[in-house]
Order: C-alpha cells, then structure tokens, then sequence
C-alpha cells in the first residue's frame, strides 16, 4: 500500500467514525429541520432542500444513517448519505460539508473523547434496542388510571406522611378492588418512554401482613423497568438507587429528584443495563437498613463497580423498637448527611 493509499484508508476511518458518532436527531435539527414523525427506523421531514410542503417527504434512516426525499430526489442529486445532506443544506463542498460534520461531532481523535463516544454510542443503541412493546394487562391503561386518580384514598397521606402535591406528582389513584376482594390504592408504574407498564396496588388497611401489602399486576416483569427513570432529567449527578416507591417519594418531597427504585432489594440484569446506559455520572445505592437492604447493596456493588462508578451507602438508623429504617422514613436534615456529596 502507497503512503498515498494508506492516508486514504486514513480518511475513510475517519470519515466513517465521524458519520457513526453523530447522533440522527441532532444533525438532522440542526441542519434545520423540523421533525414531524419519529420512527424507531425513521425521521420524517419536510424536505427543506428543495422547499416542499409534504410534511414526510424528507426520511432519514437512523439505523444507516442515509436520508432520501421522495418527492424531489434530492439525494439523487447530492448523494444519499451525511456527507450529501450536509452539501445540500450548507451549500458546500465535499471537504467544507466533512469539516462542518467534524464540527457537529467535535474532536472524536484523543482518547478521552473516543472513550466517551463510545460510551455513549453504546447507550444510544442500548435506548434503541430496548424501545420494544412491553406485555401490558389490558386493565392497566390511561383511560382507566384517569377514572381511578379521584377515587385516591387518604392512606399514603395519614399513615405515611406524603402531600397531596407528592401523591399527584406520581399519580397515586385508588379504589382499585384487586381479586383478594381488597380495597387497594394504584401506584402507577411507567417504563423508560413513559408507557404506562403496570399498577402495584396497595393494601390500605393498617398493621397488615408483609405478604398482603403489594400486590403487582399479572405478568409484569420489572427487570427492564426502573421506577422514576421516566421524570429524571439528565443533570451531572449520579442517579440515587433506592429499593421501593415511598423512598422516591420522600426523596421528591425534600428536593432530590435524581433517583430510581428497584422495586425490590435487588438490581436486576436489566435494570443494571438502564443504568449503564443512563446513569452517565455513577450511581448511588441507598438500600433499606435490614438484611435484604445489605445483601443487596453488597450484591449491586459487585456487579457495578466494573462498568460504572458506584457508591454503597448504608442507613445506621433505627426506629424505637430497633428495627433498621428505610430512606422513606428518614427526616430531611439526615438524608442529605447521607446524599449531600450526591445531589
């Protein structure tokens, strides 16, 4: 190979990360377009190019990341793939429409940013993947969460504490009669998009047994789910792991919103793979002060320290009978002792 031939090859590797690395709804907006339909596949476009009207003529492919309009060919004209799009919107040459993508992507060459490109590339596709229907009960739909919202009792505020303005933060409903023949109130459960994916219902009678508390919806399965993760907002904050839903709740109420509930006291493989994909500055595990909480905590830290940076916290509190308390029934001034390097 001629030294001509090898800074070609050069080129084209370069060429092509830059293409791979730019995310398709960034270029695509700030090439100015508006985007009027999303796809898992596609955005769809008025074609800018050429001036049209048809609101879906523009298709660009997020997958091979090549773009048509269907009305005009305009990517017959200027090339189907970045580099074309970039020369026709720009009005530029082929190494002007390179250097402008370069741009939109930054500097991919040193080895910090070709790490976090490939961190986040890797999140990208993970978001991408996991965007697949999910089996929801027919009973669990907007429609009838709507109904139920009104019908809330006053069980969560007079045995647990909680505001109104916190129970309609969550969309607390109730008078859900499960088939134990209960009255139970609804915690809606939604996944990553905001779908609503199931209902975990409440037993609202005082000094029930631990088995009777919860009950969950028929075939929902939690290991792609993580309670919350839909209402953070991506801030450079790790994201706060607790167990259950009155701990991200009273978390809300004392002003710390990055944090996400296992549903449980331990982090499933899926649910380990939203937070390598989300949880872009580490996690917190904040389990219950009992066993479970422990064993778990220590078990989630085995597992994350490889991939992400992980910080173990473990609740030394008790209640007056010595049994160990959760992050729900901490007061504000103790749970920011805890967290207050994290938030």
């Amino acid at each position: 190979m001629t030294s001509l031939d090898k800074r070609w090859e050069n080129f084209k590797m370069h060429l092509n990360t830059l293409k791979d690395a730019i995310d398709p709804n960034y270029l695509v907006e700030s090439l100015g377009f508006i985007i009027k339909k999303e796809t898992p596949k596609e955005l769809r476009c008025t074609c800018i190019i050429h001036g049209g009207d048809n609101p879906t003529s523009f298709r660009f492919n997020k997958d091979r990341k090549t773009w048509v309009c269907f009305s005009h060919k305009c990517h017959e004209v200027f090339g189907n793939d970045i580099i074309g799009l970039i020369k026709a919107t720009q009005k530029l040459e082929f190494v002007e429409a390179v250097e402008y993508l370069s741009g939109l992507t930054g500097d991919i060459n040193d080895e910090l940013n070709a790490l976090n490109y490939r961190k986040e590339k890797e999140r990208r596709e993970f978001i991408e993947n996991s965007k697949t229907d999910m089996y929801v009960h027919p009973e669990v739909n907007e429609e009838r969460l709507l109904r139920y919202r009104p019908l809330r009792s006053k069980f969560f505020n007079i045995e647990c504490g909680f505001s109104d303005e916190t129970l309609d933060r969550f969309e607390i409903a109730g008078s859900y009669k499960s088939n134990d023949g209960l009255i139970r109130d609804i915690i809606p459960i939604r996944n990553t998009e905001g779908n609503l994916a199931a209902y975990s219902l409440r037993d609202i009678r005082s000094n029930v047994s631990y088995e009777s508390k919860y009950k969950i919806t028929y075939g929902f399965d939690k290991d792609n789910v993580l309670y919350n993760l839909n209402n953070i907002i991506p801030v450079d904050k790790p994201i706060i792991v607790v167990e259950g839903f009155k701990s991200v709740w009273r978390m809300y109420e004392y002003g710390i919103e990055n944090v996400v509930a296992v549903m449980g006291s331990k982090i499933t493989k899926g649910q380990r793979s939203l937070l390598y994909s989300y949880a872009l500055h580490g996690v917190v595990v904040f389990f219950d002060n009992d066993i479970a909480g422990g064993l778990g905590t220590i078990d989630a830290y085995s597992y994350l320290k490889n991939r992400t940076n992980v910080s173990p916290i473990f609740i030394t509190e008790v209640d007056v009978d010595g049994n160990g308390l959760d992050p729900a029934d901490l007061d504000k001034e103790t749970m920011y002792s805890y967290l207050h390097e994290y938030i």
